[in-house]
């Protein structure tokens, strides 16, 4: 994968002949799992598993079997490790969909809350005092 989704949609809407741009772009179709996400992302952010998962508020054993495939995590698990890296609201989602989990949506105001945090480059703790300002739910307890 190494178009974003962005500017694969937009050459999507351009596309004269969809089985052109499937063509053209087979390697962007390719499923990723989860595992092999948040090694790009190791890279990408130029960070340790264990910087991650404390940056994330997450258990560090549990954080490490999220990393090598052993625990399927729930929403709100990959969005401490969105924090954790940090990501950006698009990575973020790039995220949700490896971990088969709903993308954060704007319309939902925790979501929204987090989507400000995230575009903020805010910490975790930030955000969680948001979310509690806000009435909200927080990520970590």
């Amino acid at each position: 994968m190494e178009k974003s989704t962005k500017e694969l949609l937009n050459e999507l809407q351009k596309a004269g002949d969809f089985f052109e741009f499937v063509s053209e772009n087979q390697t962007e179709f390719e499923p990723i799992t989860l595992t092999e996400y948040l090694g790009r992302m190791l890279d990408k952010c130029r960070k340790l598993k264990n910087e991650v998962i404390k940056d994330a508020g997450l258990d560090i054993t549990y954080g490490y079997q999220i990393f090598d495939g052993r625990k399927k995590p729930r929403r709100d698990k990959l969005l401490q490790l969105a924090f954790g890296f940090p990501l950006t609201v698009e990575e973020t989602n790039e995220l949700f969909r490896a971990g088969g989990v709903s993308s954060l949506y704007v319309r939902c105001k925790r979501d929204a809350i987090c989507m400000f945090c995230l575009q903020q480059g805010m910490t975790i703790d930030e955000c969680n005092a948001m979310l509690y300002k806000a009435g909200e739910e927080t990520l970590t307890q």
